[in-house]
């Protein structure tokens, strides 16, 4: 009589030793930590980039020049490590944005004869819109030297000058954004930069 065919049955599962579960365990353990390190990595190199392409501009205003001569200034500098591409800039006056020398006249100073006695004085401006200040550079937004004999129109911009504003909106080469106001202690980060205003200054 022929042999009837065995019937395959299921063997037990053999069950893990205690040295594979913590093997398998330090596998998933260093993989996460590993992971970790590659995403700090990564971060630290995006940061590193953005520090040597970061532009930081800032204005000041005086009334004399490095070698001691009377002399009415706005300057821009960049004395970040990267270029700043700017959007747009705003000089205001008591927080009415003026587009050029004989509107900032008109308004800080109309009772010395304002725009109609600008030719008593010498103006250097220079305009800043979409412009790329590079590191280190220094923009002149407006010089006027002192004239002799005095005229009271140069009175009157020194004094309306610490009245003045300068809103900038810049970015880096990597889109990085920042809004700079004269009147704060830092540039305020911003996703974008806000739509331009309807006046601007021109020089």
């Amino acid at each position: 009589m022929a042999d009837e065919p065995r019937i395959a049955r299921p063997g037990r599962r053999r069950p893990l030793r205690l040295y594979e579960v913590v093997m398998g365990g330090c596998v998933v353990l260093i993989s996460v930590i590993s992971l970790f390190v590659a995403l700090s990595a990564n971060r630290t190199q995006e940061r590193m980039l953005a520090a040597s392409v970061w532009p930081s501009l800032i204005s000041g205003t005086s009334n004399i020049t490095l070698e001691g001569d009377p002399q009415i200034s706005i300057d821009l500098l960049n004395r970040g490590t990267g270029p700043a591409r700017v959007r747009w800039a705003q000089l205001l006056h008591d927080g009415v944005p003026v587009g050029d020398i004989d509107a900032l006249l008109s308004r800080c100073c109309a009772a010395e004869g304002g725009a109609a006695a600008r030719d008593r004085l010498q103006f250097l401006s220079s305009g800043i819109q979409h412009r790329v200040v590079g590191a280190d550079e220094w923009i002149a937004l407006l010089r006027v030297p002192q004239p002799q004999p005095v005229h009271p129109l140069w009175n009157a911009l020194d004094r309306e000058r610490r009245r003045m504003e300068l809103r900038v909106c810049y970015c880096s080469v990597l889109d990085d954004c920042w809004v700079l106001d004269s009147t704060e202690d830092e540039p305020e980060p911003v996703r974008q930069c806000p739509r331009a205003p309807d006046v601007l200054w021109n020089g």
